[in-house]
Order: C-alpha cells, then structure tokens, then sequence
C-alpha cells in the first residue's frame, strides 16, 4: 500500500485487523512514518516496481490523486497487481477510465478508482435502488464472477441523484490539497449518453431531507462526485448529478454557495497560494454523514441512505474490503471497473455497513 497519512494509517490498521499481510510505503518511509514503512515516491518507477514486486493489490492512498494515480495504477499493472485507490475526485476518476481503461483490460487485471466513502456508497447505494426500481434480482456472489448485464437500458431512468451530506465535518491536510486542486473546475453531470460540464454550484442547488438527526431538510450544491463518472457505466439514465450539504444554517448554505461559485472562477495558480491546516484526529473521528441515492422513473421513485460517522474510518474499511475481496478472488470480470460492476450491491453494502458501523434505510422494505 502506498500512503501513510490519515486514511493510509486508517487503512493500515483494518487491514492487521482483518490478518491481510500487507507492506507499506510513503515518500517520507521510517523517519516521518513509523517503522517497517518503505520509501517509495509515487512518481518513482524504479521505487514502485521493487515495492509492488510480489502484490496481488496495489492500494493507492497517496495524495493527490489527480497526480498519482495514473502513475502508481501503471506501476501497478507492470508489477502484474490488481489497483485500488481511495478518491472519489471527479476528474481523476474520468481522467483514468479514458486513458487507462483497454490497458487495464489487457493486462487481465481490475482496477477500482474510487474506493472510499465518496464513491462506493453512493454508487452501491443507487445500484440497489436502481434494481428495487427495476425490480430486478441481481442474486449470485457477492463478487462478480461475470460482467453485470446494463440495468435499464429498454427504458431509462429520468433521474439519478446522489447527495452527500455531513454534519460537522473536518478535512485532513490531504482533502484540503484535493479540494485546492479542484479550484476552477465545475461538477460534471451525465445527461442523456454523454457527460457535460454542470452549472455554477449557486445556480444547481436543490433541497434534500437528511432526517431528523441531521437537521431534516437541507439546502445542498452541486458537487463534482466520483458516482456521475461511474453510475452511467451500469444504468442508463437521462440524468446523473451530485450535491453535497456541509451546513444545517439557511445563511451558511448562502455563503458556501457564493464562495464555490467565486472559486470557479479562480485560475488554477491560484491552488499554490492555499495552505492546507492539520485539524486533531478527534475533528476527524466527529463527522457525521449520510449518503443520499435518488433514483426515479416516470412517476415512480425509490430512495437508499446510509449513515455514519468518522468519514476517514469509513473510507480506509471500504479500500481494505475491496482490496482483501480482489486478493481472494477467483476468474471475474477485469479491466476499470465501476463499484457496482464488480460487487452485487445488496450484499456488499451490507457487508461494508456492518464492519464500517453503517446504517441503511431504504425507502421500501428490505
């Protein structure tokens, strides 16, 4: 595994608390990380090969990942490993099943981008929606020995919306470069058969109902998540957007629409100047969130949400679970693949909820 800061550590432990031998490296190796942590820059292929050597995964949770992870998924397939990482950014997830994807295929390997909170459970959570929808049994293992056929492909869903919502939610200095880096850019939306840049975030806001707990009803923006790049590639929909909610207050909502819409206006130089601040673990372990899938067709609509707490906890479950499933797996289907292509999604979010202390409601009985 390559990463050592927040989520690396995080994932570094569930693996030694699921007995996965693993071996670990980051830029800085024993120094700065701890013992028996390798040195391995991710833009050094000579470093990687004798790292990888001998890996059946490569989990990729060196930042940012708009600039490692195509090298590191390359060093990956060299060292005949499957790759997992654990952003969810937009770009980078678009920006590797564009460029990498036949190679993937080619080697005969897997390679899962977005392997955290903010791609997997959304994307799972509207798989199963989307099938409850569709009313279509997806039964069999829980890792996919052969490729999903594409739901909805006779009639289309007119809607697809994941929305993501958290309540006192803190950034590691690792997501605060990830968001630096995304100055400028706009959420991409799916909208029909093909992906389309989306409108400034304080003109696509919508209202969403995170429950009680999290306030009820909630202003949320539109939000470059990784689930518009992968969602298309196993349901057809007119529509696939995503928002997010950070706030319960009216006049917060205000302010964070004005602000993002100020940074989509800011050059990319503008990245350099920001400097990112190391909030306390306890910050961290605080957050609350809940993932929000929306999927509707015609006058008939369905709605999963899953709940927790600690994102970063969440996420490093999430990329030990999927990196330990590929490990262990017998013939399947290779190449990119999306969450929902590769795990049958009913019993994989329930597998991922139980062990990352997960709620699930769905809006019909289940």
């Amino acid at each position: 595994m390559l990463g050592a800061g927040v989520v690396g550590r995080r994932i570094a432990a569930e693996l030694s608390r699921l007995s996965v031998p693993y071996r670990l490296a980051s830029r800085h190796g024993s120094p700065d990380r701890g013992e028996g942590v390798l040195t391995a820059d991710a833009f050094d292929s000579t470093a990687l090969a004798a790292t990888f050597a001998g890996a059946r995964v490569v989990i990729n949770a060196a930042g940012p990942l708009r600039e490692t992870a195509a090298p590191v998924l390359t060093a990956a397939l060299a060292a005949g490993a499957h790759y997992v990482d654990v952003g969810g950014e937009q770009a980078t997830l678009q920006a590797l099943y564009e460029h990498h994807e036949s190679t993937v295929r080619r080697a005969g390997l897997i390679a899962l981008p977005g392997a955290g909170l903010d791609c997997v459970l959304g994307d799972l959570a509207t798989a199963w929606a989307a099938q409850h929808l569709c009313g279509v049994e997806d039964a069999g293992d829980t890792v996919r020995t052969t490729p999903a056929p594409r739901l909805a492909e006779d009639r289309p869903l007119d809607e697809v919306t994941v929305t993501y919502v958290f309540d006192d939610l803190a950034l590691s200095a690792g997501s605060q470069r990830a968001l630096f880096g995304a100055v400028g850019a706009r959420a991409m939306m799916w909208r029909r058969d093909r992906w389309e840049p989306g409108v400034t975030p304080a003109l696509s806001r919508r209202r969403v109902n995170a429950g009680s707990a999290m306030g009820g009803e909630r202003d949320a923006i539109a939000h470059p998540a990784g689930d518009v790049i992968t969602i298309p590639r196993y349901l057809a929909a007119n529509s696939v957007t995503s928002y997010v909610s950070t706030t319960r207050d009216p006049a917060s909502g205000m302010l964070l629409r004005l602000l993002s819409t100020a940074a989509s206006m800011l050059p990319k130089a503008a990245q350099g100047v920001l400097a990112p601040y190391a909030p306390p673990e306890a910050d961290l372990e605080r957050a609350r969130f809940a993932v929000i899938a929306q999927v509707r067709r015609g006058f008939s609509a369905a709605q999963l949400t899953v709940r927790g707490s600690d994102p970063y906890r969440t996420t490093a479950v999430i990329a030990a679970w999927c990196a330990r499933a590929l490990a262990s797996r017998g013939p399947g289907p290779t190449g990119m693949r999306a969450p929902a292509e590769l795990f049958r999604a009913q019993p994989w979010l329930r597998e991922l909820a139980a062990a990352a202390e997960l709620t699930i409601e769905p809006s019909w009985g289940a």
